[in-house]
């Protein structure tokens, strides 16, 4: 189930290099973010001689996770878009994180390291009030 943001939640974006961010740039309207479950591939080590299979926990995958914004029909959004999409098309190891508000004071609630893969084509439906657009991250903490 999505992480459900209040009205006026933001984001970062921010390059990864040898670990640190660089500068920071803010994404507006977040909607909600799809959780990203670990999972842990399992390795096939079953000898000649075993009569069933055998198998060995091997590597973990930090998994995939969406980011739905509200698509506000401005230069922000646009600017946005061609940021995340930038992003995509140069495999720019990347750093978001989510908090409440651009006034928050409170620390970030979410912070994500990996790599865009996917930027959606706005979201349109009959019962929609607000277009929307969803972003997609491999989470990756190899530079």
């Amino acid at each position: 189930m999505a992480i459900q943001f209040p009205a006026g939640a933001v984001a970062s974006i921010a390059t990864l290099t040898s670990g640190s961010p660089g500068a920071a740039t803010v994404l507006t309207n977040v909607k909600s973010i799809g959780g990203s479950a670990v999972t842990r591939a399992m390795a096939d080590v079953t000898a000649l001689g075993d009569t069933t299979l055998q198998r060995l926990p091997s590597r973990n995958d930090k998994g995939t996770l969406q980011i739905t914004f509200y698509l506000d029909d401005t230069a922000t959004a646009s600017n946005q878009i061609t940021t995340l999409k930038t992003r995509l098309t140069s495999g720019t190891h990347t750093r978001i994180t989510v908090n409440l508000s651009s006034g928050s004071t409170i620390d970030d609630l979410f912070q994500y390291d990996g790599y865009v893969t996917e930027v959606g084509e706005s979201e349109i439906a009959a019962s929609d009030d607000a277009l929307q657009y969803t972003v997609t991250m491999q989470r990756s903490d190899k530079y």
